[in-house]
């Protein structure tokens, strides 16, 4: 898994810490590791090719907090349960689970999907036991597509992607991911690239930005 900092990446209400950019790219290039458990399939994960929309969604109105239990992504037919993850005493991302490579994990001290702030969603793209896994086919979802989340308030979240892009794991967008925003988004994230089986880890991570447009009670 790499190099752990020493110290904490993140407060006890969640935010980062702001002097811990780079900590944070370690904990893409180490935790999100989580997300590619170093399978290598013969048949590597679909290539992103690198896009963004010309302008954000239509927003919707931010709704009140609920924690999401399942997501639907009908365009690389996912229908996923959802668990929270949290990071460890490290600051490090506690990936969801291998034994249940088709579940994805929410981060439990961000927002929920619907909340204004940017709502973190994390898969693994495939596992050494099972093969490909709930977010292998993640880099092939386009601007415009949809991204269905429910809650456990019963209700449905839609986001829209806007974009699509492929990050080398040096190169993280903690920002982008993690950081504050004043809408209601949803960021997807999974590993990609090419395979080392020397290092067992993905050059990079597939990351998807969305905007809520809609809201089913």
């Amino acid at each position: 898994m790499g190099h752990r900092p020493r110290h904490m990446l993140v407060r006890s209400n969640g935010t980062w810490r702001g002097g811990t950019v780079i900590g944070v790219i370690t904990l893409a290039v180490t935790g999100v590791s989580l997300i590619g458990a170093g399978y290598g399939t013969p048949v590597a994960p679909p290539v992103v090719e690198s896009s963004a929309s010309a302008g954000l969604a239509g927003a919707a109105a931010e709704v009140s907090a609920s924690t999401p239990v399942g997501l639907s992504i009908s365009s690389i037919a996912v229908d996923a349960p959802v668990e929270r993850v949290d990071v460890d005493r490290d600051g490090i991302l506690i990936p969801p689970s291998l034994r249940e490579s088709s579940h994805v994990g929410w981060y439990e001290r961000g927002p929920t999907p619907g909340e204004a702030g940017n709502a973190v969603i994390v898969g693994h793209v495939d596992t050494s036991d099972s093969g490909p896994a709930v977010f292998y086919r993640l880099g092939r979802l386009k601007p415009g597509d949809h991204v269905d989340v429910t809650r456990r308030d019963g209700s449905t979240v839609t986001f829209e992607v806007d974009g699509v892009r492929l990050y080398p794991k040096r190169f993280f967008p903690a920002e982008l991911v993690y950081g504050p925003a004043t809408r209601p988004q949803l960021r997807l994230v999974t590993c990609g690239g090419t395979f080392d089986r020397a290092t067992s880890n993905y050059s990079g991570n597939t990351v998807i930005t969305a905007t809520m447009v809609s809201w089913r009670p």
